[in-house]
C-alpha cells in the first residue's frame, strides 16, 4: 500500500472513532427518551474535525459549542417530528423522544434492507428537505444522513431521520445541501453492501426522491475525490479499496444520467404535424 493511502486511511480511521456525545435511553412509563449529552472536552476536537472538514471540501461542519448544538438538535426534531416530545437537560444535553422502527444499517447487515424501506427513506429526506426551519430563510438539511441516522418503521410503513449534530455549510446553494445528503446516503450504502445488494437499492432510492434540480447537483458530486476529500470518502464509504470507490461512483453517475434523460423526455413537448 501506498504512503499516501495509509495516510489517507488514517485520517479516515481517526475521523470515524471520534464520538462527541454519550448516548442513554431513559424509559419511562408513558415514554421512553434518548438522552444526548455532550462530553466534557469536545470542543478542541470539534474544531480541529471542523478544519479536516473543511480541508476536505465535506460541505458540513460541527458544533464546538455545546448549546449551539444542543438548540440544532432541538429544533431540528421539532420541525420533523413536531408531535414527539423533546426537551433541553440543561446546556449540554437533551432528551428526545425514542422513534419508532429500525436502523437501516442494522437492517441491511441482517440482509433485511428491501428497495422499499430506501424508498422510505427517500421520501423522508424529500418531505424534510421542503421543510424551513423557523427564523431561517432556507429549506433545512441533515448534513450526515447516512444509515445508522435512518429508522425504518415496519408498521408505519415510513422512515424517520435521527441524530442531528452536523450542519451544512450556509453558503452552498439548497440543491447542493440537499444532493449532499444523498450522497451520503449513497456512499454508506455502497460501503455497506455487496455489489449485488448495492445498485437496486440505490436505484430505488434515488427514483423515490423526484427533484431534477437535486439530482443535477448529485451528479456534479460523483467524481474522483482528491486530496484530504479521499480520506473523508474513504470514511464515509467504509474503506471501499479505492477502485470499488470509483467503480461505484461510475454507477451512480450512470443511473442518474439516465434518470435526467429519461425525465427530459418526458418533459419534452410532443412533436405536432407542420401545417399544410
Amino acid at each position: 500500500m501506498k504512503l499516501t493511502e495509509l495516510w489517507t486511511r488514517g485520517i479516515a480511521i481517526a475521523v470515524d472513532a471520534v464520538r462527541v456525545n454519550t448516548v442513554a435511553l431513559e424509559v419511562r412509563p408513558e415514554v421512553s427518551l434518548w438522552h444526548k449529552q455532550r462530553r466534557p472536552g469536545m470542543g478542541a476536537v470539534i474544531a480541529a474535525g471542523n478544519v479536516f472538514l473543511r480541508l476536505s471540501r465535506s460541505h458540513i461542519r460541527m458544533f464546538p459549542s455545546a448549546k449551539r448544538w444542543r438548540d440544532w438538535e432541538l429544533d431540528s426534531f421539532a420541525l420533523l417530528h413536531p408531535d414527539r416530545a423533546a426537551e433541553a437537560r440543561g446546556g449540554r444535553a437533551v432528551a428526545l423522544e425514542a422513534l419508532p422502527g429500525e436502523r437501516l444499517d442494522r437492517l441491511l447487515a441482517q440482509g433485511r434492507l428491501t428497495q422499499t424501506m430506501v424508498e422510505a427513506a427517500a421520501r423522508e429526506l424529500h418531505r424534510a428537505h421542503a421543510l424551513t426551519p423557523p427564523h431561517a430563510s432556507r429549506p433545512w438539511s441533515h448534513g450526515d444522513a447516512h444509515l445508522k441516522n435512518l429508522l425504518y418503521d415496519e408498521a408505519g410503513q415510513r422512515a424517520w431521520l435521527i441524530d442531528f449534530e452536523t450542519e451544512h455549510d450556509p453558503h452552498l446553494a439548497t440543491a447542493e445541501r440537499h444532493a449532499d445528503d444523498l450522497f451520503v446516503f449513497l456512499l454508506d450504502l455502497g460501503g455497506r453492501a455487496t455489489r449485488e445488494q448495492a445498485l437496486p437499492l440505490a436505484v430505488a432510492f434515488l427514483r423515490a426522491y423526484p427533484d431534477p434540480h437535486v439530482h443535477k447537483a448529485l451528479r456534479a458530486r460523483l467524481r474522483p475525490p482528491h486530496g484530504l476529500e479521499r480520506a473523508l470518502w474513504k470514511s464515509r464509504s467504509h474503506h471501499l479499496p479505492e477502485a470499488r470507490l470509483l467503480e461505484w461512483l461510475e454507477h451512480l453517475r450512470q443511473e442518474v444520467t439516465r434518470m435526467e434523460s429519461a425525465s427530459g423526455a418526458e418533459d419534452a413537448p410532443e412533436s405536432r404535424p407542420l401545417a399544410t
